[in-house]
């Protein structure tokens, strides 16, 4: 992003080939996660248009529970993904691409004016910011039963050096975990046993700009574990890195181990194993759900258990992986490092989990160092702007003692950020930082202004008995006795989406074909504007408040510690989380209501010490 934005761009790693490689699930999307690409997406990120180009099985999640939360998720063919990642990248203006290992951040005076980043061979690159994304990598570990190595992913070596530099520093961190599961031959699975997953007919593309799906498609399949499965891993516990008191890092609650998974749900008898292919290239297939750091041995026994996989064999065994993250409470709300000047972090290590976590946070970080270094204000999200906002707000003011996963409950107005509303929901924003070119801003506000054209028209067009949608009314059980608008029509229970679509049908203009408009998908989107515009109007009224904390800001000089009329408690909470606004600051667990309103009052009154002068008799 940063180079989109005209600005000379190095992006280093420590192996050209593995720009793009996913390590671990080879998926992107889902219920949460699908809306972040569609949101990065809308603010010119690659990774929508990198799997609409590469994907080989797409489905739409939770598409019965509605518009607000169901979420885009596809199988990426991982050869092509990682393959179409460095093509995209090699091919973009201002960016160069350096392989090497990051070794130390180096400044002109202590943590002040950045100069450069050394690397491990002595050489230096001089950068004035750097947007660090270092994975799984900073003091990385592999744990396969009782052994470890030091390494950032499979195949490839941890980075120490960085690692001890930022600790040096003063930096609060913390161990995480990680794992992923064994990949298999595909060859030596009997499919015929397993229930087929197929994807959507036709596909539906993650980004608002593809053409199409290019990629074949191919079905998925699940299968589940069985009471020999459980057996051999209760059997093996001390043998798992995770219970053989290997592991000291914290690992994600929302994608368990399948040893966590027999522990701590003893009353499930079986657990949903997804049977997944890595690519049309290769003969791999990922087992989804059976991440695991057992001994190699034992993996292939659990494999074996499943009905159609007993005579599998095992390409590579899963593994866990522990790595340094730091506390993400240390950043400001644009993801800089609060106390390394021309520094800001992205991904894994402020403690999230997931490509689509990561890749938010980079985008973000990589549009808030360019303002920086043009001296503007950083861009922050709103929590009723994005889930992007809604990672980010949580990451800074609340922090996380296990890696962040994103999901839908965490976004408290998910009313009004649903994800094929992004691209208009973020079309200023894109505007203002120059994230789409003319044909893509162009392509956007065309159908922003088709919507709200047909949205007029349901607004202005009268049903009445004798109108051309008096019928499907009457069809519909709707009695029309004084006649009302389209729009009301719509907001009738009675009205399904066949009564929707034959009346869409007598709009001028509705069923014209043309690129990147879906007739069914807009059908959906009018129907969830209409029908929850009342709760959103309610929302909307409730935020106005609540945006007014978020414009005040706390003096960067305030010394928190000497607060009057504040509890223990609280001075502890605003010491180590620093809020920047008062919204900020009414986010954190335990701080009051009334702590908040004092704050703001001592500010208002310019009361509140900021230097130790001010404490003096």
């Amino acid at each position: 992003m940063a180079a989109r934005m005209g600005l000379a761009t190095t992006l280093l790693t420590m192996n050209l080939d593995q720009i793009g490689q996913m390590s671990c699930n080879p998926s992107i999307g889902g219920v949460g996660k699908g809306h972040m690409v569609r949101e990065l997406d809308a603010l010119g990120g690659a990774m929508g248009r990198l799997i609409d180009a590469t994907g080989i099985h797409f489905r739409i999640l939770n598409e019965s529970r509605g518009v607000a939360v169901r979420g885009p998720r596809a199988q990426a063919d991982k050869v092509k993904y990682r393959s179409a990642a460095r093509g995209l990248l090699e091919h973009t203006p201002n960016l160069r691409l350096r392989q090497g290992m990051a070794a130390s951040l180096l400044w002109e005076a202590g943590t002040q004016r950045l100069r450069g980043v050394e690397l491990l061979d002595g050489s230096v690159l001089p950068c004035e910011a750097v947007v660090v994304t270092s994975g799984t990598f900073l003091n990385g570990r592999i744990l396969i039963g009782d052994k470890r190595i030091e390494a950032g992913r499979a195949g490839e070596p941890a980075s120490t050096h960085l690692a001890e530099q930022l600790r040096g520093l003063g930096l609060r961190h913390r161990r995480l975990k990680t794992g992923t599961s064994p990949r298999l031959a595909r060859a030596s699975i009997d499919f015929g046993r397993l229930q087929p997953q197929p994807g959507d007919d036709p596909p539906r593309p993650f980004s608002f700009f593809s053409p199409g799906i290019p990629q074949p498609q191919v079905p998925c399949h699940i299968v589940h574990t069985t009471a020999e499965t459980e057996a051999i891993v209760r059997e093996n516990l001390p043998k798992s890195s995770l219970y053989g008191g290997h592991i000291e890092g914290v690992g994600p609650r929302y994608c368990p181990s399948i040893e966590d998974k027999f522990v701590k749900f003893p009353d499930k008898g079986r657990h949903q194993i997804f049977v997944e292919p890595e690519s049309l290239e290769t003969e791999e297939i990922y087992l989804a759900g059976l991440s695991t750091s057992m001994p190699p041995e034992v993996q292939l026994r659990m494999v074996r258990s499943l009905p159609g996989f007993e005579a599998a064999e095992i390409l590579r065994p899963g593994y866990a992986i522990e790595y340094d993250s730091f506390d993400p409470l240390q950043l400001s709300r644009g993801l800089a490092v609060t106390d390394l000047e021309g520094v800001w972090f992205a991904g894994q290590i402020n403690g999230t989990t997931g490509y689509e976590e990561a890749a938010g946070q980079g985008l973000l970080a990589g549009i808030n160092a360019v303002r920086w270094l043009r001296e503007q204000e950083p861009i922050v999200l709103g929590r009723d702007q994005a889930y992007l906002g809604v990672m980010v707000d949580d990451l800074v003011t609340k922090g996380t003692d296990e890696p962040y996963r994103m999901l839908t409950a965490r976004a408290e107005h998910r009313l009004g950020l649903a994800c094929d509303l992004a691209d208009g929901r973020l079309l200023a924003l894109a505007r203002e930082v120059g994230a789409l070119d003319a044909v893509a801003l162009a392509q956007v506000e065309a159908r922003a202004g088709r919507r709200e054209r047909h949205k007029a028209q349901c607004d202005q067009a009268w049903v009445t008995q004798s109108s051309p949608f008096g019928p499907i009314a009457a069809e519909a059980g709707v009695r029309l006795e004084s006649g009302l608008s389209l729009s009301e029509l719509f907001r009738r229970q009675q009205m399904g989406l066949a009564e929707a679509d034959a009346c869409l049908a007598l709009l001028e203009g509705w069923a014209d074909g043309g690129s990147g408009w879906d007739p069914i998908l807009e059908r959906d989107l009018l129907l969830f504007d209409l029908r929850y515009a009342p709760y959103r109007e309610r929302e909307a009224r409730l935020l106005e408040g609540q945006r007014g904390w978020d414009q005040v800001r706390i003096p960067s000089d305030l010394r928190v510690e000497h607060l009057q009329g504040m509890s223990r408690e609280v001075l502890e909470k605003l010491t180590v989380h620093r809020p920047e606004t008062l919204g900020q600051a009414s986010r954190i667990p335990g701080i009051t209501p009334a702590a908040v309103t004092l704050l703001h009052l001592l500010i208002h009154r310019g009361r509140a010490p900021r230097t130790n002068s001010d404490l003096s008799p």
